[in-house]
């Protein structure tokens, strides 16, 4: 119970001293631009001169042309006597001889700039396209909860709209900041605009719930958190912004963050400051649902502090932000700072844009939009650094606005089956399809909504999965289906043509996609798992549970999407499961002893030594981005050693030394080096699939 109330630390702050339009153009009510052919021209009081000229002097007679002004290269602003139906004239003019083109006289405006004094120093503002957006909105009162070391309510950037909170630190309702931090958030996410003093925050106008749930030193513990989550829950809060965090999971903080995402309140935290001390996930930041930061600086790469990891969702500046600010010594002032901290309350406030535009988005859809809006940066696609991109805020009111952002999903999956070709798809909207000849299927623009997904197979057999979608681009649903069976492994197994959008193998006649991909990718690739051996497909676990299962050479890949990476993906006990499927009970082994140079496991009563020992420390699962394998990553990978090393003979006659462990079988080929036994391939042949 103690380990769960540890401190969660702040995302340390190091403070110091001091396209396309955004909106729709407007047009001039009775004026047009044209442009005349060559040889054409236009006296002031707009009357033609050229070739042919009177349909054209009779057109713009009879609209009411008043003025004809020479612009230059040809074209001309028109000024009119009297309103007209400007579409049906410029049409009318556009197939008139002697026009090359008749179009609105539109009008444009200048970005807007705030005058606050600092805003100079904010580089984040242009970088993010601010000042587009706020030609758009500069947001609504919206309450986002500030759940920190306070905030000041004096602070001339903040006053009059920091609402009454709490203080959980010293149980009272007194949450004026007494550290800095706070403050400081609270500025970057809504500090108001265009005051001539100070900043400007993302939302001018938001209001701001001071939650204190960290003290003066920048600490606090899980029951604090957890019940600050919920005051802000029930206090209205839309938008929740948590600039700190801590390396443990928490059960009184996973309840209380699934108690605002059932409540559709979005959470925003900061990913952490520990890329440098193992880089490990950070919570709240690392929980489902909640929106992780991280951090970029002024070059826009990703800082060399910045956590990073699956979970990050969005990136935002967060190096050499100029932010209101709470001193002991000078009270209310500004300053700099670095940290992730200062990357959260940026995407806390783009939120409050998206919602001022869009209010009856639910709160994953304002995440999806955010991430849909970011500028892809690093690798393509999402990563583990950017997430989906770094934050433009621009973009992301844009894509707010977009007229179809809710019909934009899809579902997609893979059909096991004898003839998978000849299977029906239902969807319960009324659409139906078929999928190819490698079982792919897919439906496209779909509203936001709950689906039930039908497979019917030739033979009549009949299955049913739901799915609910948000609507957007990014909410895609992965349905796969194994009907007749009895036959559906063996299909797998069958080589495939090449397929658009999945990466083939000649080798093996096999494709590779999706989570899978990613994970053969991220650990260890050919020389760990071998090529595909088999399609995706469903096929019941160890456990007694269904799952998408895909076979490799070496290996067996499960799919947990419960689970979060790199925990989404499982791995088989291959060792175990080949030595129980030859008969032989591995606890019965020969045991070992501990010897010099060698590692000696007590759980297994084995030892693991060279050439063996090199082998199994070289590789592992990537669990804390650090160079090397560590002896956790190791063991993820393979498992502890279930015998002695021992000869056995090859299929080719040939003897060999090798030593089993949980999740494979190491060989020693001699001047080939050590390679993994190909126990994919073993057991598919036990099964009878190849």
């Amino acid at each position: 119970m103690y380990r769960h109330l540890l401190a969660l630390v702040v995302l340390v702050l190091i403070l110091a001293a001091p396209l396309a339009p955004p909106v729709a153009a407007r047009e001039a009510s009775d004026e047009l631009v044209v442009r005349l052919a060559e040889g054409w021209s236009l006296t002031a009081d707009a009357r033609v001169r050229g070739p042919f000229a009177a349909p054209l002097d009779g057109l713009l007679r009879r609209s009411g042309v008043r003025q004809a002004q020479a612009l230059g290269g040809d074209a001309y602003l028109l000024r009119f006597a009297r309103s007209f139906e400007k579409g049906d004239l410029i049409t009318r003019l556009n197939d008139t001889p002697g026009i090359v083109y008749a179009e609105p006289n539109r009008e444009r405006q200048a970005l807007r700039v705030p005058d606050d004094e600092g805003v100079d120093r904010q580089w984040s503002l242009a970088v993010i396209q601010a000042f587009d957006a706020w030609n758009i909105t500069t947001g609504s009162e919206i309450i986002i909860a500030v759940l920190d070391t306070g905030v000041s309510p004096t602070h001339p950037d903040l006053s009059g709209r920091v609402l009454p909170g709490f203080d959980f630190v010293n149980n009272d309702d007194d949450p004026r900041d007494d550290d800095g931090h706070g403050t400081f958030t609270a500025g970057v996410a809504a500090a108001a605009g265009d005051n001539r003093i100070g900043i400007a925050g993302i939302c001018w106008r938001c209001r701001i719930l001071p939650v204190k749930v960290l003290n003066r030193r920048g600490r606090g513990n899980d029951a604090a958190i957890a019940a600050g989550i919920r005051f802000a829950v029930d206090r209205g809060a839309r938008i929740i912004s948590m600039s700190f965090g801590g390396p443990d999971d928490s059960r009184v903080l996973r309840e209380a963050v699934a108690y605002a995402l059932e409540r559709d309140v979005l959470l925003v935290a900061a990913s952490g400051n520990g890329q440098t001390e193992g880089n490990l996930p950070n919570y709240p930041a690392a929980y489902p649902g909640v929106l992780a930061v991280s951090a970029t600086g002024p070059n826009d790469a990703i800082t060399s502090f910045s956590t990073t990891g699956d979970f990050v969702a969005l990136a935002a500046p967060g190096a050499e932000v100029w932010s209101t600010l709470w001193r002991r010594t000078t009270g209310d002032t500004y300053g700099f700072a670095d940290g992730t901290s200062a990357a959260c309350p940026h995407v806390a406030g783009a939120a409050a844009l998206v919602w001022t535009v869009r209010p009856e988005l639910s709160a994953r859809q304002v995440a999806e939009v955010l991430m849909l809006g970011a500028d892809d940066r690093g690798a393509p696609g999402k990563d583990p650094a950017y997430g989906y991109g770094r934050l433009n805020l621009l973009r992301a009111v844009q894509v707010a606005l977009e007229p179809d952002l809710l019909n934009r999903s899809r579902i997609e999956g893979v059909v096991r089956s004898v003839a998978p070709d000849q299977t029906t798809i239902v969807l319960s909207a009324g659409r139906e399809t078929r999928p190819d000849t490698g079982g792919f299927y897919r439906f496209d623009n779909l509203p936001a909504g709950q689906y039930t997904i039908t497979a019917r197979s030739p033979s009549g057999e009949t299955l049913q999965q739901q799915v609910s979608l948000t609507g957007t681009a990014l909410s895609v649903a992965r349905v796969d289906f194994a009907l007749d069976s009895a036959s559906a492994a063996s299909t797998a197994f069958a080589p495939v043509a090449p397929q658009r959008g999945v990466v083939y193998f000649p080798e093996t006649g096999h494709t590779l996609r999706g989570v899978f991909l990613s994970y053969w990718r991220t650990h260890g690739g050919l020389p760990v798992f071998g090529y595909p051996i088999s399609e995706e497909f469903i096929e019941r676990s160890e456990d007694g549970r269904e799952a998408l299962v895909q076979y490799f050479q070496r290996h067996r890949f499960e799919l947990r999407p419960e689970n979060r990476p790199p925990y989404n993906v499982q791995l088989s006990r291959m060792g175990d499961i080949i030595l129980r499927a030859r008969g032989v009970d591995w606890f019965t082994l020969p045991k070992g002893a501990p010897r010099q140079g060698c590692r000696y496991f007590p759980e297994t009563g084995h030892s693991l030594c060279e050439p063996f020992l090199s082998a199994w420390r070289a590789s592992g699962l990537e669990f804390d981005r650090r160079r090397g394998k560590s002896e956790a990553e190791n063991l993820a990978l393979f498992g502890m050693p279930i015998s002695e090393p021992q000869i056995e003979t090859l299929p080719d006659g040939r003897p060999i030394l090798v030593q089993w462990f949980e999740r494979a079988r190491f060989e020693d080929h001699g001047p080939d080096g050590v390679l993994f036994g190909l126990l994919g391939e073993e057991l598919a042949r036990l099964r009878g699939w190849r």
